[in-house]
């Protein structure tokens, strides 16, 4: 199968690496990585340790119709992304998100209908330098389609699975959108505020409960856009989360830490004008929101 990782950082890094044992893949990436990639192959520390050799570029352009390719931008690049995807798609192309944030969804449905494949990762992957990532945390990856072709989903999910990477196919695939965006928004925030691994938010009683405000302000926002969490405590499962990540450093505090502009707009934000459009006060997500973007 040809594959393309579009936006090889840490997270597409990992699933283009696992992927390139058995398929033939393509990270396009930023010339420092792809050049470290391209010399000494794709170095993975940490959990599912080892060294894999998928093909490298900065450029999409000329590398034809693939298969599948995994889109894996900045949500804020995913409109400009779009473009340079395009050149890679075909009829029975798979184009599979696996973006953090709210909208991603829509951008890509926009442009691509039924071939759009959402993924939500619960992975805990660091960049380290070009060339090196580390994995923390491995969870699974929840996969579905937004315009109902689930057996597309499956045959996603299958791929990845096939590479050690657990995946699980939902037929509702917004709720769970929604639920890591609430995750991230409860957790990404504080530990690029306070420069912490994402265990801070389990082993601090002030983080903690910095965390939960943000979490029920989110579950409001949820309920009033007609979004269904399912039962339990849903700021139990951003405490689990955390525990499991506990010595990972969130995206959000690596993007801060590396001077680069992070997705709080599309995740803090995103969801307190979610809540706000129905009456919600988000009062801690927007001061999150407000706190990240002065960075």
């Amino acid at each position: 199968m040809r594959i393309a990782v579009f936006g090889a950082g840490a997270l597409g890094s990992l699933y283009g690496g696992l992927l390139s044992e058995d398929h033939d893949v393509t990270l396009v990436g930023r010339q420092e990585h792809i050049d470290a990639v391209n010399t000494n192959g794709l170095q993975i520390g940490g959990m599912l340790e080892g060294v894999h050799h998928p093909k490298a570029t900065t450029v999409a352009e000329g590398l034809g119709i693939q298969d599948m390719v995994l889109v894996t931008v900045k949500a804020y690049d995913t409109r400009v992304a779009v473009r340079e995807v395009e050149t890679m798609v075909g009829k029975e192309t798979a184009v599979v998100s696996l973006q953090n944030g709210l909208g991603n969804s829509e951008t890509l449905g926009r442009a691509f209908g039924s071939r759009v494949i959402m993924g939500v990762p619960f992975m805990g992957v660091t960049f380290s330098r070009p060339g090196y990532i580390c994995l923390a945390g491995l969870g699974e990856t929840v996969l579905g389609s937004p315009s109902g072709q689930h057996g597309l989903a499956i045959r996603v999910g299958e791929t990845l699975s096939s590479v050690g990477l657990p995946t699980r196919v939902s037929a509702n695939i917004g709720p769970e959108i929604w639920m890591k965006a609430i995750i991230n928004a409860s957790i990404n925030p504080i530990t690029a505020l306070v420069r912490k691994e994402n265990g801070c938010i389990s082993q601090q009683r002030e983080l903690q409960e910095l965390s939960r405000a943000a979490c029920q302000e989110c579950a409001k926002a949820a309920e009033a856009n007609g979004i269904a969490l399912g039962r339990g405590d849903l700021f139990e499962k951003v405490l689990e989360v955390a525990r499991m990540t506990a010595r990972n450093r969130s995206s959000m505090l690596q993007d801060v830490e590396r001077g680069k502009r992070t997705e709080i707009d599309s995740i803090n934000g995103a969801l307190a004008e979610a809540g706000e459009c129905y009456g919600v006060s988000m009062p801690v997500n927007r001061a999150l929101w407000s706190l990240v973007r002065s960075l």
